[in-house]
């Protein structure tokens, strides 16, 4: 699939700015201006142009700090493209956070598929080539082995964030299966095994992974961000709220890749999103446990639950499939509803202050709400 050419009315400045002086245009800028809202010019039902015009309308009056690039696809095409802060372009990028956990699950279900990986196994049978019936023959008397996890870790508990995980050599946080807890750490081994079983490293395989699927602005980058800007220079430098805006500090290493450091563009990523929705990378039965409820969630959403690096509501009869992501200096949030094969991705390069969770979030909630009760309403 092809993005149409949308006309795109973005201006911003191309001389060089100091780091203070930039931090304090883009607060400016995130507050007082208008997002630029840009949309296909053919005809588009009435629903999907209340959506445009409302999550715009949102962003523009929001009372909190906002630098970012939203998209908006129906049916795989654009019907909104918007832009808002200092140097912020359709070709801008961001650090996607725990977005990154969507296409983390798909590698592995691709494996599953080409029959590299069997969801039931345990993770000490991959990672340390142990065979079946040596990490299964623990008791849950045993000691800790320091040099294995717990040996009823499945990559399937693994991907719903019930495995447990604790450092290696530690006991469990609890038995894999019984509870959800919310674990990079988890996805962090995803990438490790990933690397194991396809002997390349993780960030090889996102940049072939792209390539193979035309999503080019999909990224795997390790260091500072002032040193990826270097070799990427969409990249838009992250900031954290405080006074004033801090620039982001944060590391991208190798091991963060999987769990919440890939970057992207908003369109690459909703590129990526619609291609998932649409079959084009997953067996019918691996996109079925994808977005199967494994495991009921507690999250500011009310009725939620997880599948495979996805988030899964169902409430008032309508599917929705859901994540979204904060480091420090980006925030993310993606959203897809099957039913009216319709999608939005979101990408921040402000992080909120993570003292007051509702109003970190408040943006997030108020566009997601406008669009369930649009949807809801001609369901």
């Amino acid at each position: 699939m092809k993005f149409h050419a949308i006309i795109t009315l973005v201006v911003f400045s191309v001389l060089p700015v100091s780091l203070h002086s930039y931090a304090k245009s883009l607060l400016s800028s995130s507050n007082d201006s208008s997002a630029v809202d840009t949309a296909l010019s053919n005809n588009t039902a009435p629903w999907i142009n209340t959506i445009r015009l409302a999550t715009t309308k949102a962003i523009d009056e929001s009372l909190l700090p906002f630098s970012g690039s939203v998209i908006l696809l129906n049916n795989g095409l654009p019907v909104l493209a918007l832009q808002k802060g200092h140097a912020i372009s359709p070709d801008s990028s961001f650090v996607i956070a725990s977005l990154s956990k969507q296409i983390t699950a798909t590698l592995i279900l691709q494996a599953v598929d080409a029959g590299k990986l069997n969801l039931n196994r345990s993770l000490n049978s991959y990672l340390f080539n142990e065979a079946i019936h040596n990490t299964t023959a623990q008791t849950s008397h045993s000691l800790p082995n320091p040099q294995r996890y717990d040996y009823r870790i499945s990559i399937h508990h693994l991907l719903s964030h019930t495995s447990g995980v604790a450092e290696l050599g530690k006991p469990n946080r609890f038995e894999p299966g019984s509870q959800f807890e919310y674990s990079n750490v988890g996805y962090a081994l995803l990438g490790e095994l990933l690397e194991k079983i396809n002997q390349q490293s993780f960030s090889s395989q996102i940049s072939q992974f792209s390539q193979v699927n035309s999503l080019n602005a999909l990224y795997a980058e390790v260091g500072s961000i002032d040193a990826i800007r270097e070799r990427l220079p969409s990249l838009a430098v992250g900031f954290n709220e405080s006074d004033t805006l801090i620039p982001s500090n944060i590391v991208i290493d190798e091991s963060l890749l999987a769990a919440g450091g890939l970057i992207a563009s908003a369109k690459a990523f909703a590129l990526f999103q619609h291609q998932l929705h649409s079959g084009k990378f997953l067996s019918h039965e691996s996109y079925e446990l994808m977005t199967h409820p494994h495991t009921n969630i507690k999250f500011l959403w009310p009725d939620m639950s997880y599948g495979y690096g996805l988030r899964i509501n169902r409430q008032g009869g309508l599917t929705e499939y859901s994540h979204t992501g904060y480091l420090p200096g980006y925030m993310s949030m993606s959203l897809h509803y099957p039913e009216f094969n319709l999608d939005l991705v979101m990408l921040e390069n402000i992080s909120l202050n993570l003292d007051d969770l509702n109003r970190v979030f408040q943006l997030h909630n108020q566009i997601r709400e406008n669009i369930r009760e649009q949807l809801l309403a001609i369901k």
